[in-house]
């Protein structure tokens, strides 16, 4: 079924769009997925840390270790910078 003269498609065909990639932060940025979530899980980790050796508390001891060791993993597993 041909459109009608002087009309046009609404949305594009794929050979106009070209190949789509798939969603990522993509090598614009240079920074893989890994790394963008394990360095805040490092800051959030060593806050944590922080937080229990002055209020004295284990649990933030106990959650600020799990979550830094956590956070180093993704960062240590990611492409560098």
């Amino acid at each position: 079924m041909a459109l009608p003269e002087g009309r046009r498609e609404l949305s594009p065909s794929r050979q106009a769009m070209g190949d789509r990639r798939k969603p990522g932060f993509g090598s614009k940025t240079g920074i893989s997925v890994p790394i963008s979530f394990g360095l805040p899980l490092i800051v959030v980790g060593l806050f944590l840390l922080v937080t229990a050796a002055t209020r004295g508390g284990a649990s933030f001891g106990v959650l600020g270790t799990v979550v830094f060791a956590g956070g180093l993993a993704l960062f240590a597993s990611g492409k560098r910078l």
